[in-house]
């Protein structure tokens, strides 16, 4: 099933602290709408046989929307950006999957 919606694409840049561990520093956050979809079997077999827990596909029409974010949210649930495909007409699809622990 696929629906058009809003989404929110979440860049974070990282700063070390005292200790030198990272620690997140700045968050910008962009609204683009994007049709979702659900995985098919093949790719959620392949994504979960890796270790993930995939979610879905966002399609953006225009590549250019993309800008290496690593956080998509939709319907207010943040997710992670695993993997991206450039398709033939110019457009692109986010594939991502449920964070673990606290990766976001």
């Amino acid at each position: 099933m696929e629906r058009l919606v809003d989404i929110n694409l979440v860049a974070v840049s990282y700063k070390q602290d005292a200790y030198g561990q990272e620690i997140m520093d700045v968050e910008t956050t962009r609204t683009l709408t994007a049709t979702i979809s659900s995985l098919n079997r093949a790719e959620w077999s392949a994504a979960a046989q890796a270790g993930l827990n995939p979610e879905g596909v966002a399609f953006l029409r225009d590549s250019d929307d993309y800008e290496d974010e690593q956080i998509i949210e939709v319907n207010g649930t943040r997710y992670i950006i695993y993997r991206t495909f450039m398709t033939a007409d110019g457009g692109i699809e986010l594939y991502y999957r449920k964070a673990v622990g606290e990766e976001i």
